[in-house]
């Protein structure tokens, strides 16, 4: 299968999965209550992601990605209509279920995985083709 492009650009739309953004207030909040948020802006692409796609959860501030999880619901607006409420509003929602725990790994050890989404030197695009969630899963199995 042809990985989707949106306007020629890869990664805007989660073919197979993709990967939420987070910072350390929020990650645990997420991790709290089994969501996962984006700000209004990307409220289109969350709800490109269906119920079974694999998710990652990159904490940006200390550059850090955490996994893996299932979407156990479609995207959705305000699934949890006051969740994210004392760090931001993060509307654009889905519910995910962990598949294992892992260790988190760095930038460093992710991103040859999706180079191409990299638009600038620390900002990447979020969907991921099944070619990019595979060796992710490989990466998480051999953090165990």
């Amino acid at each position: 299968m042809e990985y989707e492009q949106e306007n020629g650009v890869v990664g805007r739309v989660p073919e197979f999965g993709a990967i939420f953004m987070a910072n350390v207030s929020t990650k645990k909040e997420c991790f709290r209550r089994r969501l996962f948020g984006l700000p209004l802006a990307m409220a289109n692409f969350a709800k490109r992601v269906k119920a079974g796609m694999v998710l990652f959860l990159f904490e940006f501030e200390r550059r850090e990605l955490f996994g893996v999880f299932r979407a156990t619901s479609d995207g959705a607006m305000n699934i949890v209509p006051n969740a994210f409420s004392s760090s931001g509003n993060f509307p654009a929602q889905v519910r995910v279920t962990p598949i294992w725990f892992c260790s988190p790994l760095s930038e460093h050890e992710f991103q040859d995985a999706i180079r191409e989404n990299y638009f600038s030197a620390k900002k990447f695009n979020f969907g991921l083709s099944e070619d990019q969630v595979r060796p992710h899963s490989i990466m998480f199995t051999s953090s165990l």
